[in-house]
């Protein structure tokens, strides 16, 4: 039989002959700052029939990083994931590297969802023995590393380090540029990354270029970016028609509709 995600790009694919490809990023900020700049960084990395589009949460002045921000937002990450499947999204992608609500939003889709973390590390595993983030600060050391630890790969890190950006430094890519150089050069010589991971998806853009300028200094090693790897990822899975276990995360979803509503669960 086949599976629902798969079914559906085939489908738009053969009625138009030749349909896109749909992915939502879903910027899970309450702020509308980064949204032009995420597409505009994403499309180059789209195939040739791949649409892309991106929204963000409502805006609010609260702290857009905060964790405890993010955890009370879920339920409004999810509520974005499930639109985009009901506008015939292939699949959709949370731009964060923390990967907030990633796990409650299998639960309700049965298209293909991802963050910034996962496909990032599990790149960085395939390219490399060990590795290290370098991320925006490091308050963020402590959640990458539960990230890891649940995903069974922390003994791949080499080191986590932090640029200790404030909220003036976002728009400076000279600053940003320099300091990802260098903490990416210290992890390779005092910690012995044999990659680099950016753990941030605002830093979309920056790996090819960060990984010339190791090389022209005698460090030739893979940067891997969250964007760049999950769109990639992404496309894989609806091209092979796969999407999340059911299993693992059936229970948000037709489990739960089928003890509150049957009738709704046979008609999902």
């Amino acid at each position: 039989m086949m599976v629902p995600v798969l079914r559906s790009y085939l489908n738009r694919h053969k009625a138009t002959g030749g349909a896109n490809m749909k992915i939502r990023i879903i910027i899970p900020f309450r702020t509308n700052v980064y949204t032009e700049q995420q597409l505009q960084d994403a499309r180059p990395l789209a195939a040739p029939d791949l649409a892309i589009d991106v929204v963000n949460l409502e805006p609010d002045p609260a702290d857009p990083l905060c964790v405890f921000e993010q955890g009370l937002d879920e339920h409004l990450i999810v509520e974005k994931a499930v639109q985009a499947e009901r506008d015939g999204c292939d699949a959709v992608f949370i731009s964060c590297f923390g990967d907030p609500a990633v796990d409650a939003a299998r639960g309700r889709l049965q298209i293909p969802v991802v963050g910034g973390f996962q496909p990032a590390a599990l790149t960085a595993s395939l390219v490399a023995n060990g590795w290290s983030i370098v991320t925006l600060r490091k308050e963020l050391f402590a959640a990458i590393r539960q990230l890891a630890r649940k995903l069974g790969i922390e003994s791949n890190i080499a080191s986590l380090r932090g640029l200790e950006m404030v909220s003036v430094d976002y728009g400076n890519q000279k600053f940003i540029e320099a300091q990802l150089q260098e903490q990416a050069e210290q992890a390779i010589d005092k910690d012995g990354a044999e990659a680099i991971v950016l753990g941030c998806t605002g830093f979309c853009g920056f790996a090819r270029e960060l990984a010339q300028r190791l090389a022209a200094n005698g460090r030739s090693v893979p940067v891997v970016e969250p964007v760049a790897a999950g769109i990639g990822y992404l496309q894989l899975l609806v091209r092979s028609g796969i999407s999340h276990s059911r299993t693992t995360y059936g229970l948000f979803g037709e489990t739960f509709r089928a003890e509150a509503n049957p009738a709704c669960a046979k008609s999902a």
